[in-house]
């Protein structure tokens, strides 16, 4: 058995007020891997970045990864005094033990990629993805499909987590062959906000969800997700 979460972190957005409920739920639920989108540097902030912030808190989650982060120099079509930098990252309590970042094919907007890690959890090494596509359905239908195209060639089968931006990505079941869902294991509404489901766990279907929970505690604009997952 295992467990993850996920979190779309939300950047820096009343971080002060989210990091104490955010600390209280990862000392309580203790999770193997967490995997968190929208996480920044911002030197007017503070000279560390969100993931070395959190880490200081928890000391027994002793492994990380930050994507490639690309330089921000606006936030809701507004011009920021200063260049911050934005990615993704996964923390984690097991050793990573072999990770890489998939490019996704440029739309346009910002740069996305997919950040791919493998994690040696007791005698077992599980595959994972964390994941953010780009804010569009389109867009976000089209890199789900590359990566798993992408992930295939390689014949894997990876556990994704994250923010899919797909406020209904069951209906698209042509892509998802293969793997279970968390919302068809329990329906949820993750992004409040719009009333959607954003964010997802997808796990290849040999293995199970024993167990999932949305997070109602003020994390963020979207809900965190917990999956505790069998096999």
């Amino acid at each position: 058995m295992i467990s993850i979460f996920t979190l779309n972190l939300w950047r820096y957005y009343d971080f002060d007020s989210r990091l104490s409920n955010l600390e209280k739920i990862i000392k309580t639920k203790k999770p193997d891997v967490i995997f968190l989108q929208e996480v920044q540097i911002d030197t007017t902030i503070s000279p560390f970045s969100q993931v070395e912030i959190i880490k200081n808190i928890l000391p027994e989650y002793e492994y990380s990864i930050h994507s490639t982060i690309y330089p921000k120099e606006s936030q809701r079509g507004q011009k920021l005094k200063k260049t911050i930098q934005h990615g993704m990252a996964i923390i984690s309590r097991h050793p990573v033990v072999n990770s890489f970042e998939y490019y996704l094919t440029p739309n346009g907007s910002e740069p996305r990629s997919i950040l791919c890690f493998d994690v040696r959890i007791g005698q077992k090494v599980y595959n994972f993805a964390n994941i953010h596509f780009t804010n569009s359905e389109g867009s976000a239908k089209a890199e789900l499909t590359e990566f798993l195209d992408f992930i295939h060639s390689r014949e894997e089968r990876r556990i994704m987590a994250g923010d899919f931006n797909l406020h209904d990505l069951p209906r698209y079941l042509d892509a998802l062959i293969g793997y279970k869902l968390s919302f068809d294991y329990k329906p949820y509404i993750s992004y409040p906000k719009d009333n959607w489901c954003l964010d997802y766990i997808m796990i290849p279907d040999n293995l199970t969800f024993a167990r999932l929970e949305m997070v109602e505690e003020y994390l963020s604009d979207h809900k965190g997700l917990i999956a505790e997952i069998d096999g």
